[in-house]
């Protein structure tokens, strides 16, 4: 009787386990620019944009070798597998906190032999003699929380949160690696177009100097210009073995990002002398809904926001039912027989009276925590519209880089021409065609680390805004 009415007197509590202490996640929000201040040139025609899943970006820039580099990567990069790891252990651990939904039913056999004292208190069942015998149970428990106040459900919102929140992660993660082995991989191939530069330019410096060898020889010239012309050749090969230095650490850096030993992994030399392809910036406030890290940072306030609940339940009591049912004997043979069945149910509670501001400090820090999620959020949106605006402004910055240092080789080709055939004729000397070939060859690598930079900034834009575009709408505007 005393067990149906603790029941009966717990169904209040339990009808009001519907509400759920703490405040409720609410989006936070930033300002939105309503446009970026760095526009896309006039002249790129968005319809002719090819749409780009999230998973295959670096596909807009067409390039094989590329597409099996990334493919590697996400395949086997260490830094991708190890944020895999973690959002199984979010799932784990989401998974744990919904367990506590549900009662906790266990089994807990025992066998006993007990000797009591004659003496004993209450001896009346043994007519006052010492009393052996065995105690044989086989019961099922039964304990359950009684979720009033919500702390295991808000428990199991922060857990979701924080699993959606190392979801976003993996993927921020995973962009980011792309988008190293991308950049590596272009600056793998700007450093060839400076080498392919510098080799032809030795090529032609070789020539010099057997020219001006022979004219020295032959009396026409003097050795200082001998000399001058053996020094600009070998000043050209010491630059052109800085770069190989580069390049092997670029080799080892896209083998580590793939995940293969440096000493296995090589690229063939590939100049690289395209243009980088049109990317759609998009309207701003896409770019929230694109990128994973203010996904990620939007997750972590909602976890935050339900931590602040859990903490809040610590004031209130906490309810429990617990019960058993089994059966008990003091012989084996008839353990099982229905008389011999026990049965039990009770509800507890247990309130806070005084633990030394535990559960204050507890909710004070939940709370900070959250204001600094918010602030991490912010400042992450912001940081995202700043890379955007960054990478805009360099292309088209870049874009007229390009054209002037385009027009500095051709002036600089005219001028070494001019230079050669007027030492040629004897009208100056070798001095003039040195200084013509050095600032030719320094044009040229000018123009080639231009078009490099042009497609670093590609990459990092296309990373900025996230990842790749579903579709094109309005003329310019991607679809998250």
């Amino acid at each position: 009787m005393r067990s149906n009415a603790a029941v009966i007197g717990l169904l209040p509590v339990v009808l009001l386990s519907g509400c759920a202490v703490g405040p409720k996640y609410h989006p936070p929000t930033v300002p939105v620019p309503a446009h970026f201040k760095e526009s896309a040139p006039p002249t790129i025609d968005t319809r002719a944009i090819t749409p780009i899943a999230y998973s295959d970006w670096w596909r807009v820039f067409n390039d094989p070798a590329l597409d099996r580099l990334e493919q590697d990567a996400d395949a086997a990069n260490q830094d991708i597998r190890i944020a895999v790891a973690r959002v199984d252990q979010a799932e784990a651990a989401a998974r744990y906190a919904r367990s506590f939904l549900s009662p906790t039913i266990g089994l807990a056999p025992s066998v006993s032999r007990t000797r009591e004292a004659q003496d004993r208190p209450n001896n009346g069942n043994t007519s006052g003699r010492a009393a052996t015998f065995n105690d044989f149970q086989v019961p099922l428990t039964l304990s359950y929380e009684v979720d009033a106040w919500g702390r295991v459900r808000r428990s199991l919102e922060f857990a979701h949160d924080v699993q959606q929140a190392t979801e976003a992660d993996l993927r921020f993660v995973r962009l980011s690696i792309e988008s190293n082995v991308a950049v590596d991989y272009f600056t793998v191939r700007e450093n060839d177009a400076e080498r392919a530069v510098l080799d032809s330019t030795i090529d032609h410096l070789q020539q010099a100097l057997e020219l001006t060898t022979n004219r020295f020889k032959g009396g026409i010239a003097s050795e200082l210009e001998v000399k001058q012309a053996k020094t600009l050749l070998d000043q050209t090969k010491t630059q052109a073995q800085a770069l190989d230095v580069q390049r092997s650490q670029l080799e080892h850096a896209i083998a580590v990002l793939t995940g293969r030993p440096a000493s296995e992994f090589s690229l063939p030399k590939n100049p690289f002398d395209g243009l980088p392809p049109s990317i759609p910036p998009g309207l701003p406030a896409e770019l929230l809904a694109r990128r994973p890290d203010i996904a990620e940072a939007d997750r972590n306030v909602a976890a935050a926001t339900a931590q602040i609940g859990v903490a809040r339940t610590a004031y209130l009591p906490k309810i429990s039912l617990t019960g058993g049912a089994g059966f008990e004997s003091v012989a084996v043979g008839s353990l099982f027989g229905w008389q011999n069945a026990i049965a039990s149910l009770a509800a507890s509670a247990v309130a806070p009276l005084f633990n030394g501001g535990r559960n204050r400090a507890g909710v004070d820090e939940a709370t900070a925590a959250f204001r600094g999620s918010l602030g991490q959020y912010e400042k992450t949106v912001l940081v995202a519209y700043q890379e955007v605006e960054d990478q805009l402004a360099a292309l088209r910055i870049l874009s007229g880089e390009a054209q002037s240092a385009a027009d500095a080789v051709v002036d600089a080709t005219g001028a070494v021409e001019i230079a050669t055939n007027r030492y040629t004729a004897g009208l100056v000397g070798y001095l003039d065609v040195l200084v013509a070939q050095s600032t030719l060859l320094a044009n040229e690598r000018v123009a080639a680390q231009i078009t490099g930079q042009r497609m670093v900034a590609t990459v990092a834009l296309v990373r900025a805004l996230g990842g790749g575009w579903l579709g094109v709408e309005s003329g310019a505007a991607a679809k998250p």
